[in-house]
């Protein structure tokens, strides 16, 4: 692989563990980028997923439900370090979840709705499944398309635009993952 090409697509067409071509190459072109020693992958919600789902482990939707805005997250002794955080609060927009944490994976923290909300190889990998790239007027954005669209209930919507535009730690993830590219 002389050329590597990241892509992001939010609120996919697919779920992450979709048997469809595309997503199915995807997991394949991953597990191949994972089995190099000179390519760090960061995985966020899809991403986080997708990586899951190429280290072998169940990729499904949840029993109980979306995550959705602003949720605390509890974090390992891992997470805290990587994180500098006793606690993190992410913004979170997903109901497909990865089930277990693959065996050679550190967790880095669980929340309520989600056991699995990070991973993390040392050199290797780090993921999330929250969002901390989102803040409170995409996050509001959204809930209101959603629920105009039918997939948040009303209920659902009010609950969450009341969490949308509250503090989270997005900055944290993203210094944690500058410094999971610079580590030695």
């Amino acid at each position: 692989m002389n050329e590597t090409r990241l892509a992001n697509e939010f609120a996919a067409e697919h779920d992450s563990f979709a048997e469809v071509p595309w997503i199915n190459k995807l997991v394949e072109f991953t597990q191949k980028v994972y089995a190099q020693d000179r390519v760090r992958l960061i995985g966020v919600c899809f991403g986080h997923q997708i990586i899951g789902r190429a280290l072998g482990v169940p990729v499904g939707r949840s029993d109980i439900g979306w995550e959705i805005a602003v949720c605390d997250i509890n974090l390992t002794e891992k997470g805290k370090e990587l994180f500098g955080k006793e606690k993190l609060s992410l913004q979170q927009m997903h109901r497909d979840i990865v089930s277990t944490y693959p065996k050679e994976v550190t967790p880095l923290g669980s929340s309520p709705r989600c056991t699995v909300q990070g991973m993390y190889i040392a050199r290797k990998l780090i993921t999330v499944q929250g969002h901390p790239e989102f803040n409170g007027e995409i996050m509001s954005e959204l809930l209101t398309l959603r629920n105009k669209q039918g997939i948040f209930s009303d209920e659902q919507f009010n609950e969450a635009i009341k969490r949308a535009d509250i503090a989270h730690d997005g900055i944290a993830v993203g210094a944690a993952f500058l410094k999971f590219l610079l580590e030695d």
